[in-house]
């Protein structure tokens, strides 16, 4: 249903804000904001719409994905094999990248060239460009999170399911950014960044590669090769979360 694909991206979303890719921007761009501005209200005004811009980035990815394969291709995934084994080794690759084996990052260029324009322009534009060069920056660690929600719903056959995870992704990636600046004396009180966002990164490679066996056995079902019964399931998935305690 909608309402459980918006909760797996309001989860995704929650998840990704205590990466280290994410979290320390928050108090650094909530403080800019406030500062900037002189005035309480304004900097508040900013860092809505900069929350705002965010979700606006994040869906209208969401709405590419949906026109881009159409009801009928989005529907076929499902039960394709060939793109369940591309799935599969998809998720493997972002887990990978969890583990810290490489990072995925876009090319530095693009978020150079973003954060460029935004020096340079002022007002609401400003601010757009402020969030998309957030989108870019943190990419290696929002990256796998939004692969696989992508990836989870694209195969739930829903048409607008990939605006509706990635609208909830992004309303909880925004949240923060204005509550914080709602609420600056919340900044005291929230963690400070460390190792511990590191373990996170970590936990959430064990999970994307546990989720991966899923692709995995509709391809092993679908050609009916025998490998991926359920014993054997299950047995890997003790494995991993072994491997995770």
């Amino acid at each position: 249903s909608w309402a459980y694909i918006l909760l797996m991206g309001f989860l995704g979303g929650l998840i990704a804000l205590f990466t280290p890719c994410v979290w320390p921007i928050i108090p650094m761009t909530v403080s800019f904001f406030l500062k900037r501005s002189g005035d309480r209200r304004r900097g508040i005004r900013d860092a809505i719409t900069y929350g705002l811009s965010i979700i606006i980035i994040y869906l209208a990815l969401g709405l590419a994905i949906t026109a881009i394969f159409g009801a009928s291709s989005l529907n076929s995934l499902a039960t394709n094999a060939l793109f369940n084994i591309l799935f599969f080794l998809l998720l493997v690759v972002f887990a990978l990248s969890f583990f810290g084996w490489f990072e995925l990052t876009l090319p530095s260029s693009w978020s150079n060239s973003v954060d460029s324009r935004a020096s340079k322009t002022g007002g609401l534009l400003s601010i757009f460009l402020m969030a998309f060069t957030l989108t870019l920056v943190s990419f290696s660690c929002t990256g796998p999170i939004i692969g696989f929600l992508l990836v989870e719903v694209s195969t739930s056959g829903s048409i607008m399911a990939p605006a509706v995870g990635m609208f909830g992704f992004a309303f909880a990636l925004a949240l923060p950014f204005t509550l914080f600046a709602l609420f600056p004396t919340w900044l005291k009180q929230a963690p400070k960044s460390g190792s511990w966002m590191n373990i996170i990164k970590i936990t959430l490679g064990f999970v994307e590669l546990a989720f991966a066996l899923k692709f995995l056995s509709v391809a092993d079902l679908a050609y009916g090769w025998h490998i991926l019964d359920r014993e054997v399931f299950l047995s890997l998935w003790i494995v991993i979360f072994g491997m995770l305690g």
